[in-house]
């Protein structure tokens, strides 16, 4: 895939074609939720071993970083959290990858009556590029993750900037409807 091509294809990770997203999240028992009032952004988020280098681009499309650290931003915001660089109660960071998938479906023998017979098996293939996106929340005094949650979903890539960032942003809401957790 030309570099072209992946560039766009990354920047455009979160384009899920039908605005359904698998929602999920994650989080320690023990946590104190309600403690949680400032954050701060981890410095370097590492990539995961054995990556392709497709992925580790993409985890380097500062295009991409920009959209996501805005929307989490915002959302942070929205759940009454405040930037705090020097002692944050927790740390945030994100995590991006994409695979490409098949889906086949089998119809079955098909016929065309009896005038022309025999048709055979009807069969469709669909190849499409999976995204995900995570977000986890670090608590900085058990230096343990308190909090992840993710969104995956089929990536559409002919959307313009502003279609990027309209859907980054309903992808992360969507990430922190999941924050924080509901009552044990």
């Amino acid at each position: 895939m030309s570099t072209r091509v992946f560039v766009a294809a990354a920047a455009c990770l979160l384009l899920f074609g039908c605005s359904q997203y698998d929602i999920k999240s994650d989080y320690d028992l023990d946590s104190n939720f309600s403690a949680f009032k400032t954050y701060a952004w981890m410095t370097d988020p590492t990539t995961t071993e054995g990556a392709t280098s497709a992925n580790t681009a993409m985890q380097r499309n500062s295009l991409l970083d920009k959209r996501i650290r805005g929307a989490v931003d915002a959302a942070m915001a929205s759940k009454g959290f405040t930037v705090n660089t020097d002692t944050p109660d927790v740390l945030v960071v994100y995590h991006t990858g994409m695979q490409n998938k098949v889906d086949v479906t089998d119809w079955g023998y098909s016929y065309a009556g009896s005038y022309w017979g025999w048709a055979g098996r009807d069969i469709d293939v669909y190849n499409y590029t999976e995204g995900t996106l995570i977000v986890d929340l670090v608590n900085t005094q058990s230096k343990q993750l308190a909090w992840r949650g993710s969104a995956t979903g089929v990536v559409d890539p002919g959307r313009s900037p502003e279609e990027v960032q309209e859907r980054i942003n309903d992808v992360v809401g969507k990430i922190f409807d999941k924050y924080p957790p509901k009552s044990r």
